[in-house]
């Protein structure tokens, strides 16, 4: 009898030992704000927007800024909340300050902007970059769109594209993509399209 008590306690011991490990073995959630653009990722005269963070944070921000900017931002943000996100952060890097409240691909001077988004899963991350996030749609595969480079040959995986074009004699690049929980998008204004591109490998390569 003693010897059965003693079994029952040990395999409990084991149990709760092995639920132990189990807990502390699961790997963190991704981070948006930690893999989005940082301070170094362009160059120096580019500066970090101080409204930078969690989207929450910065939509607090474009509240007291801009209206157009801030409902834009809203709307895009309730679309992937609806759709499995669980998380996201917006960086702003920017020569001019006055870019840090302007909508997307606007603003003046030269500014880069991330929009990181963490998902619940992985088929919501897909979904989310082959619907496209803020306005930013993905074309079907058979689509040709001039000056844009998918997949592989954008160097950022599979589910990946690169947008350059010129809108009103402002040089424009997009990038959207996804991987693992991870969903981007990126959008530079007369930046630099080498420095760009470096800064899109970058914060491609801190997504677990």
């Amino acid at each position: 009898m003693r010897w059965h008590r003693c079994a029952l306690g040990a395999s409990a011991l084991a149990w709760l030992v092995l639920a132990a490990c189990d807990l502390t073995g699961a790997p963190p959630l991704p981070n948006p704000s930690e893999i989005s653009l940082q301070p170094g990722d362009l160059p120096a005269d580019f500066q970090r927007c101080p409204a930078s963070g969690d989207v929450g944070r910065y939509l607090q921000f474009l509240q007291r800024t801009s209206t157009a900017a801030r409902d834009e931002m809203a709307s895009g943000w309730r679309e992937v909340q609806l759709n499995g996100a669980s998380g996201g952060a917006v960086t702003v890097l920017a020569q001019q300050q006055a870019a840090c409240g302007a909508r997307l691909g606007t603003g003046a001077g030269p500014s880069v902007t991330t929009v990181v988004v963490r998902f619940r899963d992985e088929g919501a991350a897909v979904a989310a970059y082959e619907r496209g996030m803020w306005g930013f749609a993905t074309p079907s595969a058979d689509a040709d769109v001039a000056g844009m480079a998918r997949g592989a040959t954008t160097g950022i995986g599979r589910n990946a594209w690169v947008l350059e074009r010129s809108v009103n004699g402002r040089s424009l690049l997009v990038s959207l993509w996804q991987r693992h929980l991870i969903a981007v998008l990126l959008v530079a204004v007369d930046s630099d399209p080498l420095h760009t591109k470096q800064a899109i490998a970058t914060v491609d390569k801190r997504i677990p």
